[in-house]
């Protein structure tokens, strides 16, 4: 099975929309957006899956019955799941799952942050946060689906299969090693339906990407 550059340019865009809905606060502007433009009846990745379509049709419930009124809601819901002050109910770094004394700031902050520096992506607050933040590692698989179509564009197939085996690794041995039990925690304690459904979409596209991203030759 060959990966096409249509394929590429679905994933990109849709890590991109789901990494910044795990590290950005809410902003009234995003929502309106996301009703007006009808994301969610046109979803890049299509319905792969049971997980991504039954979250897809929770999220075109919830733009249909949105009203600004609701945005205080999704702004503290955001602030009691990711941010604080009081205990998270689902903290955002990969090192509170996979260390030992489930810390920030552990070899899985050190591991992500290179793979970041091999390839060229700069976190937007490097050495001030972790950078095993769910949400940036979102931001990376997206990043690496937009390298290898570059470089295919380009005729370096070396770096454009690299990056798309490298999406399959980091997968493999980040993401899917503890956003199970991440999403799992947002989508038990979220108080608004948005928040739970997006957790649960994030969650079908990254086994949709897994099995995606266990190719080996892309033919563009």
């Amino acid at each position: 099975m060959d990966i096409s550059a249509e394929t590429l340019i679905a994933h990109q865009l849709a890590y991109t929309f789901l990494g910044k809905v795990f590290y950005e606060p809410p902003t009234l502007e995003l929502i309106q957006a996301l009703v007006t433009q009808d994301l969610f009846a046109d979803w890049p990745l299509g319905s792969p899956n049971d997980e991504v379509d039954g979250a897809l049709n929770q999220l075109r419930e919830f733009s249909t019955q949105w009203d600004t009124t609701q945005f205080e809601d999704l702004r503290r819901d955001y602030a009691r799941l990711f941010v604080g002050p009081n205990r998270l109910l689902a903290p955002p770094w990969e090192s509170v799952y996979r260390s030992s004394e489930h810390l920030i700031f552990e070899r899985q902050t050190l591991e992500v942050r290179q793979m970041y520096q091999r390839y060229g992506m700069v976190p937007p607050q490097t050495n001030v946060e972790p950078d095993d933040h769910f949400g940036l590692e979102l931001r990376f698989v997206a990043y690496l689906n937009g390298l290898a179509l570059y470089a295919f564009k380009q005729d370096d197939s070396m770096l454009g299969i690299e990056a798309v085996e490298t999406v399959g690794r980091f997968l493999n041995e980040h993401l899917l090693q503890w956003a199970p039990e991440f999403l799992d925690l947002v989508m038990t304690f979220a108080s608004t339906s948005y928040y739970r459904s997006v957790a649960e979409l994030t969650l079908g596209c990254l086994y949709h990407a897994q099995s995606v991203f266990s190719i080996r030759q892309p033919a563009l």
